[in-house]
């Protein structure tokens, strides 16, 4: 079972030329409405690549909270933890796409801000040894926190991506509960106080994180763990919206770990899904099932790990012979 802890949102998605200047209005070339939140499209993705997922959030008593959890249920997402806050309108996430598919994201987090004790203790009731749990940061970082500590005393696998960033309190050991931390390149800047990558991997690691994978777009992945850094290469594809790739990546990688599947082979797979996720618009409709992923890795094959291209480097980040 995956379990994903987090947010559920409506999202507002504006498509322009471009990002406007302060004081000025700019004509959109068009717009989308659709559910997401980070907890919600994890949940999505993992249940597309096959695993029985289990959304545990909160949402409003409105029309937007009624249609998050409608689209959950269509994806086969399990929603009857999912609690309806009859106090606090629904998530909400205005998104802004320029062409190439960069974006930028204002949430505002409506019934994801009272996310508390009662999903914690539905998340204690549910979780088991073999579960793989997803944590975000759209909900309050004390709720997150005590998550990560019921599930990791659990023994279940828990994979936490720390966005936004500026939520989580910094203190020693503070991912100490998390097997496997997944930051953007921005996050894990912003966490560690470098900007080095591979120093700033490392930095999150001695935080307590158990293995360490910074997300860099077209740049593929960074994987720390043991003291070593390995590079992970990007699949090449044409970006129209990127909203979603970090969503789809956490899915996959949860959803192939809990089948089993080795650290590299879920890897590799997380890697597929946000690069196939990445050439659509939106954000839950754009994040492809099981069998595409398998047929994107076959027309992909050959190179020198399970499909990717990898470096493994030492302390020094050099190139190892």
């Amino acid at each position: 079972m995956v379990i994903s802890f987090g947010s559920i949102n409506m999202d507002l998605v504006v498509l322009c030329d471009r990002l406007p200047v302060e004081g000025e209005t700019l004509v959109a070339t068009g717009w989308l409405v659709n559910p997401g939140g980070k907890g919600a499209n994890q949940a999505v993705q993992s249940a597309r690549m096959g695993a029985e997922t289990v959304m545990v959030g909160r949402v409003g008593e409105d029309s937007f909270g009624q249609q998050a959890i409608a689209g959950l249920g269509r994806y086969g997402v399990e929603v009857r933890s999912v609690a309806v806050d009859p106090a606090a309108p629904t998530g909400v996430a205005c998104i802004l796409v320029e062409p190439g598919g960069e974006n930028r994201i204002v949430v505002v987090p409506g019934a994801n801000g009272d996310v508390g004790l009662s999903e914690v203790e539905t998340l204690q009731r549910l979780v088991t040894t073999d579960a793989v749990v997803m944590l975000q940061c759209e909900v309050p970082f004390s709720a997150v926190r005590e998550a990560a500590r019921i599930a990791h005393a659990k023994g279940a696998t828990v994979l936490l991506d720390p966005s936004p960033w500026q939520r989580v309190v910094l203190e020693p050991h503070v991912f100490e509960d998390i097997d496997y931390l997944t930051p953007n390149e921005h996050e894990a800047q912003g966490l560690s106080g470098t900007s080095d990558l591979q120093d700033a991997a490392r930095r999150l690691g001695d935080m307590g994180a158990r293995t360490v994978i910074i997300k860099r777009g077209v740049e593929g992945v960074l994987l720390f763990r043991g003291g070593v850094c390995k590079e992970v290469a990007a699949f090449a594809v044409t970006a129209i919206d990127t909203t979603a790739a970090g969503d789809s990546f956490q899915g996959a990688l949860a959803a192939s770990l809990n089948r089993g599947l080795s650290e590299d082979e879920a890897v590799m797979r997380a890697v597929a899904a946000g690069a196939l996720t990445v050439t659509r618009r939106g954000a839950q409709q754009s994040m492809p099932d099981e069998a595409e992923v398998t047929r994107f890795l076959r027309a992909r094959s050959g190179n020198v790990v399970l499909g990717l291209e990898t470096r493994i480097m030492d302390q020094k980040g050099e190139e190892e012979t």
